[in-house]
């Protein structure tokens, strides 16, 4: 059998399972009544629970007839449809390394992700959840693809070079305003026993260190804390703001969508604090001032 052949038929069946789930959702739904709350299901590399197909669709029909609206405008949308989901760390935190889809409960980094991959699948000539997995995927794993822990995106760096290569963003740190930024990164090597999977498994180590080696060889831009008041009106409604870490070796402690409300400007995001998806009662600058583990924000910009 072809490779190419081989693909449609891996295309077909994934289809075909997605739409059996979809229509025995329902079915159970309209007859008993159910919330229907089943253990997560597992296929190809990917793991989900029918609630997320039932959340996903939700979005999608937020989102018909928006096919044009600007992505800015778009994830901010999905983004206020979450308000309320709460805030769980570590979801992803299981065995064996997977793409978990979560639309249940988040964090800051996941909702982010979340609402991008949904804005991203609703420009889709055909949106189906397959769709919005493979765009999840694409955010989240090295070049696309699933193969151990190791794989997987940890520095938001690295998230960020990986997305404007594909043509998603570009950060837009220098041009609001911001100055150079000597960023090192070596807290995850230095630090593997924070990590389960680093702790578990040593011989990771060496590649986290080897991405960690390839990010020093980028130049990084941010907007430092004493700039931030006068670059404010230069940030926009839907750019990705990721608040830069004091710790040494770590790059971006949080990350939010900014939001202008009232001509102020805060952000949305999954907090730790409020432990939900909120917009954040603080404005965006005194949020940064009054934390000790921020130092400035750097910018992403939607196209």
């Amino acid at each position: 059998m072809t490779e190419a052949r081989k693909g449609t038929e891996f295309g077909l069946q994934v289809r075909l399972f997605f739409m059996t789930m979809k229509h025995t959702i329902i079915l159970l739904s309209a007859l008993f009544g159910l919330v229907f709350n089943a253990a997560a299901f597992n296929y190809g590399d990917a793991r989900f629970e029918p609630e997320d197909i039932v959340n996903f669709q939700k979005t999608m029909e937020l989102l018909k007839g928006d096919r044009n609206l600007p992505m800015n405008q778009t994830v901010i949308k999905v983004a206020k449809s979450f308000l309320g989901t709460p805030y769980v760390a570590r979801t992803l935190d299981k065995d064996p390394e997977m793409l978990t889809v979560n639309t249940r409960q988040t964090d800051c980094i996941l909702f982010v992700e979340m609402c991008l991959a949904l804005s991203l699948t609703s420009k889709e000539d055909h949106p189906t959840f397959e769709k919005y997995v493979d765009n999840l995927r694409k955010l989240r794993y090295r070049c696309g693809v699933v193969d151990g822990y190791a794989s997987r995106i940890h520095y938001t760096s690295e998230w960020i070079i990986q997305g404007t290569v594909r043509g998603l963003y570009r950060e837009v740190s220098r041009e609001v305003g911001g100055t150079p930024l000597d960023q090192k990164f070596n807290f995850m090597s230095t630090h593997s026993n924070n990590y389960r999977q680093l702790k578990e498994n040593p011989e990771l180590v060496g590649k986290i260190a080897e991405v960690e080696r390839n990010l020093e060889t980028y130049q990084y831009w941010y907007v430092a804390q004493a700039d931030l008041e006068k670059c404010l009106k230069n940030i926009k409604t839907g750019d990705i703001i990721c608040f830069n870490s004091t710790v040494g070796g770590l790059d971006i402690a949080h990350v939010s969508y900014a939001y202008w409300e009232n001509g102020v400007l805060t952000f949305i995001h999954a907090s730790m604090g409020e432990m939900k998806v909120c917009i954040n009662k603080k404005p965006l600058l005194d949020y940064v001032k009054d934390s000790k583990s921020i130092n400035g924000v750097r910018v992403v910009r939607l196209y």
